[in-house]
């Protein structure tokens, strides 16, 4: 492998991990994956289930 290849793939790796990150740093603040709130949300009762 060429180092423009491991660089691509490092940068990529790193983006991911970013996300997943916040996405569970997020789920335990009790926040949900989207910004447009529960109200109407099809899943709310996945997310939210125990919070009332």
């Amino acid at each position: 492998m060429d180092w423009p290849t491991i660089l691509v793939a490092a940068v990529v790796a790193g983006i991911f991990l970013a996300i997943v990150v916040c996405g569970i740093i997020n789920k335990k603040k009790g926040k949900g994956s989207c910004s447009c709130g529960c109200s109407g949300c099809a899943m709310k009762d996945s997310c939210h289930g125990n919070q009332k």
